[in-house]
């Protein structure tokens, strides 16, 4: 999104800091949604929700490409953040249960490690399609290539095995009792011993 902001003033005869709104209006909703999305995968499980949350942010990059006006484009983006915020944490919360825990560490570099080339490659592609046909096809293009991989994702990444949902509110993680304090819970999870 950051290479589309001079784009954005342009059209839209904006200041630079009135252009970063679509950058904060995502990020701040997806920090703040980070911490509730793990409560949510507590009930409905992590897989589902990531699948979810691409499919819904992949469609609302799109429908940013097409959106009439400064202020529509913002209300997607904001929506975008917050439908964001079912990837990061409730990714790692799921490589945690799904992996073998000897290979928890790697797993988890792997997906930093992808994250981030993912973000250089989304930029770089946001700026090469940019200057070829302009911010909305720039947005189109990263919004079908997000649909593109949530179908990967829903196709390629195992179900849980290891998941049991909350139905009380608390979180189980991997089995481990409720006797056990969160943090507790989650070190047990990814070092596959008891508390």
């Amino acid at each position: 999104m950051q290479p589309l902001l001079p784009l954005f003033a342009a059209q839209y005869r904006l200041t630079a800091e009135a252009a970063s709104l679509a950058v904060s209006l995502a990020t701040g909703p997806l920090a703040i949604g980070i911490l509730f999305a793990g409560f949510v995968s507590d009930r409905v499980g992590r897989r589902p929700l990531m699948i979810a949350a691409m499919f819904a942010a992949g469609a609302l990059t799109l429908a940013a490409a097409v959106v009439p006006g400064w202020s529509g484009l913002l209300v997607l983006r904001f929506l975008t953040g917050v439908a964001l915020a079912g990837v990061p944490a409730v990714a790692m919360a799921y490589v945690a249960e799904e992996v073998d825990a000897g290979a928890v560490g790697a797993a988890m570099g792997l997906y930093i490690a992808g994250s981030a080339l993912g973000g250089m490659a989304g930029r770089l592609v946001v700026s090469i399609v940019a200057d070829l046909e302009g911010w909305r096809w720039a947005l189109a293009a990263v919004g079908l290539a997000g649909l593109a991989m949530a179908e990967a994702f829903r196709r390629l990444a195992p179900p849980s095995r290891n998941f049991t949902p909350s139905v009380d509110g608390r979180a189980r993680c991997c089995g481990v009792p409720d006797r056990c304090s969160p943090i507790a819970r989650c070190r047990c999870c990814i070092s596959r011993r008891s508390c």
